[in-house]
């Protein structure tokens, strides 16, 4: 659902020249783990011409699917793991009873683990957004991981036998697309340094703090990537909690212990892409458990903070940072559905979108105001549309009908590589939109016709089912309880 099971050409690209890093690169070891398994989110950035410029070439991709003779995903998830080589079994320590989490897991945390030990890694703005104005309990102590990284690569001396075991392996690929390229040396080496700093500040946590169990929604990138290999090095429990929807970047290769994940959409596509289904637990979405109709914006305070007086369907658009073609498509969808019906469109900005929407001259295309949350614009709409977004969820619990809306997306090395922004429309979550005829068609059945709102009410109910885990207990306490079953005796004695 997620993506792609068989793998396209892209991914044939992408993972195969990461197949060959790890392969061709291996004996860059340090502290026992592999250098290169620490490098892979600046390693994707640093092949994306090469695999755009190979795209384009039919003939290579023919002796690539030739030579590399793989057809499914989960061949490049057994291929990718490298576990590093347990040394010690720390999870025997009875001392060892603190949970690590990333800050974005505070709230979750200060529910249901208050009363324990906690180490909080702040490694990003978004962990620094999510601690910031909260008092936290005695037990937990905020550990700042980004700016003990960041000392460790001040204070990098440079390293000479790094240096020449990495040019004398990189001499012997001189004909490798990418290895082969004048500056890979140069590339690789300060890429080992900064593997060898992520270590020390890894080794750092398990040496001066109790912890026994790690928290996080990611092993593609810090902190997340060299804990799940401390941790199997050893012997604690990584549990990968699912925060967005995936993809397969998120996922090959991972070696955590155990996932918590949204639902059984992602159980189930975790499971054709080579993770055992006895690994995963469903335990639904931390950051929606409580939201609800209570409290939020009605359609009226919308209305009247964007100065509009006469009756309109809003619809909510929650925007992606999709091409400039892509999103003017969208936007003349929009300007003739406004043309020919009562419709008002307010635009939640992607973070990362740079159209500028702010430039649109129809009137009825607004901006989101200033002091709404997704949820006040949803509550405060009569329907949603995206592209692939968790808007898709919030829309569904707040009980909004969804359009799906599936412009023309051209090929882009991050945003569209395979069939992931289809994820809505083959999910069935809503009314799938391709062109600006099928979104008047939609809107006016959801103006005018009972029966076009119930079978879109039945849509979202079962698309939601399919993706969260909704019933009760809460997520946070069905965390709670996995991370309780993995601490043993630890959490459970003297209670």
């Amino acid at each position: 659902m997620y993506s792609e099971i068989h793998i396209n050409d892209h991914m044939l690209l992408r993972y195969g020249y990461t197949d060959d890093l790890f392969t061709a690169f291996q004996s860059l070891v340090y502290e026992g783990i592999e250098l290169p398994l620490l490098m892979l989110g600046a390693y994707y950035y640093h092949i994306r011409e090469t695999v755009d410029t190979q795209l384009q070439q039919p003939d290579i991709v023919t002796q690539q699917r030739m030579n590399r003779q793989v057809q499914y995903m989960h061949e490049y998830y057994d291929r990718l793991q490298h576990m590093p080589e347990t040394v010690s079994d720390y999870s025997l320590d009875p001392g060892r009873d603190a949970i690590a989490f990333c800050g974005q897991f505070l709230d979750a945390a200060l529910k249901v683990f208050p009363d324990r030990k906690a180490l909080v890694l702040i490694s990003n703005g978004h962990d620094q957004t999510a601690v910031q104005g909260k008092t936290l309990p005695p037990g937990f102590t905020p550990f700042y991981f980004q700016k003990a990284y960041v000392e460790e690569i001040r204070q990098f001396k440079f390293c000479q036998p790094v240096w020449l075991q990495v040019h004398d392996l990189v001499s012997k690929h001189k004909d490798h697309p990418v290895f082969g390229s004048e500056k890979f040396g140069n590339w690789l080496y300060a890429q080992a340094r900064d593997a060898i700093c992520l270590i020390n500040v890894g080794e750092r946590i398990i040496r001066e703090h109790p912890v026994g169990l790690f928290l996080d929604h990611s092993e593609l990138i810090y902190p997340g990537n060299v804990l799940s290999l401390l941790a199997l090095k050893y012997k604690l429990p990584f549990i990968q909690v699912q925060s967005r929807l995936l993809s397969d970047v998120n996922i090959i290769p991972s070696r955590a212990s155990r996932y918590a994940v949204y639902g059984p959409h992602t159980r189930n596509w975790m499971t054709k892409i080579g993770i055992s289904p006895d690994k995963i637990t469903t335990v639904g979405s931390l950051r929606f458990e409580d939201i609800s109709g209570g409290d939020l914006k009605t359609k009226q305070d919308l209305l009247n903070d964007l100065g509009i007086t006469d009756a309109r369907w809003i619809v909510a658009f929650t925007s992606s940072p999709y091409s400039v073609e892509t999103n003017e498509q969208i936007m003349r969808w929009f300007s003739q559905a406004g043309q020919e019906l009562p419709v008002l469109v307010v635009i939640k900005i992607h973070p990362d979108d740079r159209y500028p929407y702010h430039e649109h001259p129809d009137p009825h295309i607004r901006l989101m105001p200033d002091g709404y949350s997704l949820q006040d614009l949803l509550h405060a709409s009569d329907c949603a549309a995206t592209v692939v977004s968790e808007t898709a969820l919030v829309a569904a619990m707040l009980e909004k009908p969804l359009l799906v809306l599936q412009p023309s997306i051209s090929y882009h090395y991050i945003l569209h590589n395979n069939s992931y922004p289809k994820h809505l429309a083959k999910a069935h979550a809503g009314a799938v939109i391709h062109s600006a005829d099928d979104l008047r068609q939609c809107l006016t059945g959801l103006m005018h016709d009972d029966k076009t709102r119930k079978r879109l009410a039945i849509q979202a109910k079962r698309f939601l089912r399919q993706s969260l885990t909704i019933k009760q207990p809460k997520p946070s306490q069905r965390l709670y309880r996995l991370v309780r079953e993995w601490m043993g005796t630890k959490w459970t004695e003297g209670e």
